[in-house]
């Protein structure tokens, strides 16, 4: 979470809101309050007025801390009820409560603990392997010592809890949750959840309803999970929804993963320039062999994204698969790969992995380019 201040203010209030933001020491973010979801979830302090609050009070962002409400008269009691719905717990007239604001921002910099991270991971194109780098996303997080959610929200996908083999375990489907006022409880919906391990928690939808997915459902599943600590793992469709949209705003890091042909190459890019634009942050993966000796760094360079991993496939994947036994060992192409990604989520600060079978850059930090004679995914 940076230390930046969004505010949500008429142009009359935001000279006084950005000289309060300046003796605090926030970075001034000024958004619209329909189109600031991603805002909103980042921002170390929000400022409100009346008027956002109102357009807030329609839309799906979640309740959070840091929110003061501003105005240049005493708001109405409904005004305040709204507000203190998204969380507000203060406000200031302004210009008089000046010196009032700058205390209570300054307050809110006070170190706090952070959310837990969040990544999606979205195919280039068919056949990439996306929904079984999630699986193991998942599975490698929890080897870790995380406790995970992973969201499979691709409602034409054969359903994530096929590759872990837990079709049949008793637990809440995405049909069967009831979301009230966009607010889903993280503890409760863990303890809800069919189990893939002790660390593990599965959402995918029933293979039997056709009821659609909402966005305030998925979104608000999300910040439940990120809230309540849970290191969320969202296993995307190639679609442009809003379900999609959302989620790449709201969480940290997204995966693309593609195999390393010209057309893989294509897809990739067209995904990256016309859905992920904004992302917090962009990683591509590529799953070998590349049939024309295409190397992975090549496919990065040419669509323009950071190389977090490259692997080769597993021959006996498919059949493990199949059988529901998706159980990647820590030392697999895959397994690393997957290593590879959680790092990238939660220990940025950390260097790149390394290994026999799969090449990583982690947060940015691009490992070397390989020696001549590797040809472990070309």
């Amino acid at each position: 979470m940076s230390d930046s201040l969004l505010a949500l203010v008429d142009p009359a209030l935001c000279d006084d809101v950005a000289r309060c933001a300046a003796a605090a020491g926030y970075r001034l973010v000024v958004a619209d309050p329909h189109l600031c979801r991603a805002e909103w979830l980042r921002a170390r302090a929000v400022v409100v007025d009346p008027s956002a609050v109102a357009v807030l009070g329609n839309t799906a962002v979640p309740r959070r801390q840091g929110v003061l409400l501003v105005a240049d008269a005493p708001p109405a009691a409904t005004t305040w009820r709204l507000a203190m719905d998204l969380g507000a717990g203060d406000a200031a007239l302004l210009p008089a409560d000046e010196s009032h604001l700058v205390r209570r921002l300054t307050e809110l910099r006070a170190p706090r603990q952070a959310t837990a991270g969040a990544t999606a991971l979205m195919a280039a194109h068919g056949g990439a392997g996306a929904s079984v780098l999630a699986a193991a996303v998942a599975l490698a997080a929890g080897d870790a010592g995380e406790e995970v959610l992973l969201l499979d929200v691709d409602e034409f996908g054969g359903g994530i809890d096929l590759l872990l083999g837990i079709e049949d375990r008793p637990g809440l489907r995405w049909q069967d949750l009831a979301i009230d006022a966009g607010a889903v409880n993280g503890q409760a919906l863990r303890h809800a959840l069919p189990k893939a391990n002790d660390r593990l928690s599965v959402l995918t939808g029933r293979r039997d309803d056709g009821a659609p997915l909402t966005a305030d459902a998925v979104l608000a599943t999300v910040d439940a999970g990120r809230a309540h600590g849970d290191l969320v793992v969202v296993d995307l469709p190639r679609t442009d929804t809003d379900i999609v949209r959302g989620v790449i705003e709201s969480v940290d890091l997204v995966v693309l993963v593609a195999t390393p042909t010209v057309s893989g190459c294509a897809a990739a890019r067209r995904v990256a320039d016309r859905l992920l634009g904004d992302a917090a942050d962009v990683g591509l993966v590529i799953r070998g062999p590349s049939p024309g000796g295409l190397r992975p760094a090549q496919i990065a360079d040419a669509v323009g994204l950071p190389l977090l991993a490259a692997f080769r496939p597993d021959p006996r994947l498919p059949g493990r698969v199949e059988g529901g036994r998706l159980q990647p060992g820590s030392r697999s192409p895959l397994g690393r790969a997957a290593t590879a990604v959680y790092r990238a989520v939660t220990v940025a600060d950390h260097g790149p992995a390394s290994g026999p079978g799969v090449r990583t850059a982690v947060a940015g930090r691009f490992a070397p380019p390989p020696a001549a004679g590797d040809r472990s995914v070309a």
